[in-house]
């Protein structure tokens, strides 16, 4: 501990004391300032990846997303205000679901999974005529959502040839759609 204290004292007897002073705290300071910048960007780029990885996860259920498949359900946030009570009194046939698909202004937009109707409206821009998965709008897309696929053909309400995988696909969507949107009936197989 005495050599520090004799380096400093010696130090400011020196004519060029002050200045190599000044000049260490500085390079000290800026040294500090680069470290803690460069924490902070790798904090910054962190986050940024987080947010990438976030978002190319809900990337399947982005309604400007055009891939060819329809994805797998994700946890969005469940509506914040209850859903209605579920209306089962109202059967639907299937020519009369299809009135239900966005193309009229003042109708309501149904999908259908497993025989119950759900009420999508709310989604217009993800279900409406110009949205990414408006080939469900209308119809029953049981096996459409079982084999995540956005083909109109495979917008029907068999799944009987749907794997067992597929088949949880299917529950899974089901389970989504019960969480998010009302229930409005359900289809016949009429």
């Amino acid at each position: 501990m005495s050599a520090i204290y004799s380096y400093f004292e010696d130090l400011f007897k020196q004519p060029y004391a002050f200045p190599t002073i000044i000049a260490t705290v500085s390079i000290a300071v800026l040294i500090t300032f680069i470290q803690q910048r460069g924490d902070q960007q790798k904090r910054e780029r962190k986050q940024q990846q987080q947010q990438q990885k976030e978002a190319s996860k809900e990337k399947n259920m982005d309604p400007t997303n055009t891939d060819s498949t329809a994805g797998n359900p994700r946890t969005f946030a469940v509506p914040a205000t209850p859903l209605p009570p579920p209306d089962w009194s109202r059967i639907f046939k299937h020519e009369e679901l299809t009135q239900y698909d966005g193309a009229e202004e003042d109708k309501p937009i149904y999908v259908a999974i497993k025989g119950t109707v759900f009420d999508v409206t709310t989604k217009k821009a993800m279900y409406g005529p110009s949205g990414a998965y408006h080939c469900f709008a209308g119809k029953d897309a049981s096996k459409a959502l079982g084999k995540s696929s956005l083909k109109v053909e495979d917008c029907v309400a068999d799944y009987s040839d749907l794997d067992e995988k597929e088949r949880k696909t299917l529950d899974d969507w089901h389970s989504f759609f019960e969480k998010r949107y009302p229930i409005v009936g359900k289809t016949t197989d009429e």
